[in-house]
């Protein structure tokens, strides 16, 4: 089922333009605030738009200009949360039951298909459990079972293994990718989890303030990342500015040359993105091949296995930057947080992005 989203609620600040193809699963990736629970709650029904439309496989759910607004338990929208939020009184078998018989569906069918879905999430054998005699693993395994049995039009997944054990949440992401999969399921994923994301999304959209702000594969998101918490969560390095040349003016007066991307615009706003491994860092002012010297701060060091992962803020701004070197590294410049060095990386190392979002704000 295709979805067309083009809403938005003045009160808190949200308007969003974000189309789904049928089949198609769009991962909603941003910081806290930044609107990603408001959109799923404008196309479930649980908030009511100011302006726009949603519309799901041609049929409206939402036209503002026509008054027109249909009841979320009519709109075939299924949302599986955080947490299972499983009928603490029915076994697992009668909760998966429950959607196919709120369809019309008689007893013996519903129980034989819930029978098949619970097969399916590999929960079979905990059929005549309830709730409170599940684990959190097992209880969110029944609940995706439940949300797909009820044959939505359309599933959101609002951050579904957030709750889980780290060695639970693995086997429960392999088993949404093969369902989603194998049913051809159309979902929304609001996650913050990076390898959620790549494991189960065809597509990647980042929010920020309230605005879709990056649009696009996973691997070209995080990999040019043009928003700020894009390239937080790749863990890459990304400095805002306006574009000069081969390369940005900073707000606090830094050139950092690189390779422009061609949408640049001389004059107007881009980033400057480069990984922490393109870094060296410097006790003096470093001569030589790197073209960009940055004065900054030694804010914190992260062990990473045999390399340390070395934060600083730029001397004079808010601009946090990271560099990865080798423990030998760190103890031959006697680094600790505090100390005063330069972070060097090459303009060949630099790429120049038009901004996007957050990231067009010059820092």
């Amino acid at each position: 089922m295709s979805l067309r989203v083009s809403a938005g609620i003045r009160e808190r600040g949200v308007d969003f333009d974000l189309e789904v193809t049928t089949g198609e699963v769009v991962a909603i990736l941003g910081p806290n605030g930044a609107g990603k629970s408001s959109l799923l709650s404008m196309i479930s029904g649980a908030l009511r738009p100011d302006t726009g439309q949603i519309v799901l496989d041609g049929r409206a759910l939402v036209d503002v200009e026509r008054d027109l607004w249909v009841p979320a338990y009519r709109r075939g929208v299924v949302m599986l949360a955080q947490q299972a939020l499983l009928f603490p009184h029915l076994s697992a078998v009668a909760n998966v039951a429950f959607g196919p018989r709120s369809r019309g569906i008689g007893r013996k069918p519903a129980q034989e298909l819930a029978m098949k879905w619970l097969a399916d999430v590999d929960a079979a054998e905990f059929a005549d459990r309830r709730p409170a005699q599940l684990s959190g693993g097992q209880a969110q395994r029944i609940a995706i079972a439940r949300a797909l049995a009820a044959d939505p039009a359309l599933l959101l997944l609002d951050e579904p293994m957030a709750a889980l054990d780290v060695e639970v949440a693995p086997a429960l992401r392999q088993l949404l990718r093969k369902v989603l999969r194998d049913n051809g399921r159309t979902a929304l994923l609001v996650t913050h989890d990076l390898i959620d994301a790549l494991a189960l999304a065809d597509r990647v959209v980042v929010i920020e303030n309230g605005r879709i702000v990056e649009n696009g594969v996973a691997k070209t998101v995080l990999s040019q990342p043009r928003s700020s918490f894009a390239a937080k969560i790749a863990g890459i390095n990304l400095i805002s500015g306006t574009v000069e040349g081969h390369g940005i003016i900073s707000a606090p007066g830094q050139r950092v040359q690189g390779v422009l991307d061609p949408g640049c615009v001389e004059r107007q706003l881009g980033v400057a993105v480069f990984r922490p491994s393109a870094v060296s860092i410097h006790l003096a002012l470093p001569t030589g091949s790197p073209r960009n010297h940055l004065p900054a701060i030694i804010t914190d060091l992260e062990p990473q296995s045999d390399l340390v992962r070395v934060g600083a803020m730029v001397t004079g701004s808010e601009l946090a930057l990271h560099a990865t070197v080798t423990a030998e590294a760190v103890a031959d410049l006697d680094l600790a947080p505090g100390k005063a060095v330069y972070y060097a990386v090459k303009a060949t190392e630099v790429t120049i992005f038009p901004a996007a979002g957050e990231s067009a704000r010059v820092n």
